[in-house]
């Protein structure tokens, strides 16, 4: 599990100092130090960004505690998530009540959800205050890019547009034509054929759904947390078969291979917000891999139990 304290975890992204078009100035502009890599995130572009991971409970547990002390009470409770889209979680250690699934520990690294449009904005607009009053002008920064000290570096974040996001979730590569490969990814593991001769259990589920499947046919456990969660490596065919002990349907938000970029859980898990209201890409736990591709969009109206989202960002620097 990757150390995701806040301040580890800020993310920022990258803009380009301009110069007057004058040879000393072109000089001036080509001694220009290179902009850090933010901490958490992964370069998309050279002026953008992006969070490896989708925004977690850890997180806005976090932003709720900063509000709380900063804020007033209604802007606090305003920022609250709605806690009705999951069941509350028990503790098989204690006797105390159950808690909502963003406080209950177990669930920490897991997206926060149940969030709305406007408390995503809102959490980007108190984030890149706190990275630039807190990050940016903090000893520990200056001492890592002594080459920034004559720099003012600011960021802002916010929501991704769509083009923004199917650039990031591309990571660089084409779409492959299986569907593991629906966006290309660095392998953690080598995949684990199961071949259906030995595995009742799955020859079971393919009955059950009336699907082909020759015996001599081998199935791979898909990478992305998606309704379907196998497929067949002769016929591509997708199918959903339930694991044997109920599992909680979405995975921490470090589950799953990274992308090209080093983005992690882009297709799957949970739903990603973008700067279009309404509008989600990436599909969820309750999205089925067919016909879905970056440009395929999920409508959502309000709070979701399956919505999320990651920010983006960039950073402006100007000499002092």
């Amino acid at each position: 599990m990757k150390k995701l304290v806040w301040m580890c975890w800020l993310g920022m992204g990258s803009s380009a100092v301009f110069w007057p078009a004058t040879s000393q100035a072109q000089a001036k502009a080509a001694s220009v130090p290179g902009l850090p890599e933010p901490p958490g995130t992964a370069r998309v572009a050279d002026n953008l960004f992006m969070d490896e991971t989708e925004v977690a409970n850890l997180h806005w547990l976090e932003y709720l505690h900063f509000i709380r002390r900063d804020s007033t009470l209604a802007f606090f409770r305003a920022q609250l998530p709605d806690s009705t889209g999951w069941q509350p979680v028990p503790d098989p250690e204690q006797t105390t009540p159950p808690q909502s699934y963003f406080r209950a520990p177990a669930y920490r690294y897991h997206p926060a959800t149940g969030v709305s449009y406007e408390q995503a904005q809102a959490y980007c607009r108190w984030r890149s205050a706190v990275v630039n009053r807190s990050y940016f002008r903090s000893a520990e920064f200056r001492k890592q890019h002594p080459e920034l000290r004559d720099y003012e570096v600011t960021v802002q974040y916010r929501l991704p547009t769509e083009a923004e996001w199917e650039q990031a979730a591309a990571g660089g590569l084409p779409a492959g034509t299986r569907p593991f490969e629906l966006v290309q990814t660095r392998s953690v593991r080598k995949p684990k054929p199961c071949k259906l001769n030995e595995s009742e259990e799955l020859v079971a589920c393919l009955d059950a759904q009336q699907l082909a499947h020759p015996a001599t046919e081998t199935a791979y456990e898909l990478p992305y947390n998606l309704r379907e969660n196998y497929y067949l490596a002769g016929s591509n065919q997708v199918f959903a078969c339930a694991p044997g002990k109920e599992k909680f349907p979405v995975q921490p938000i470090t589950i799953g291979p990274p992308n090209g970029f080093g983005l992690q859980n882009v297709i799957g898990n949970v739903a990603e917000m973008t700067a279009t209201k309404g509008v989600a890409k990436g599909g969820s736990f309750k999205t089925s891999v067919q016909g879905l591709t970056l440009s395929a969009r999920q409508a959502y109206q309000g709070p979701q139990n399956w919505l999320g989202f990651r920010c983006i960002a960039t950073v402006r620097m100007v000499r002092k």
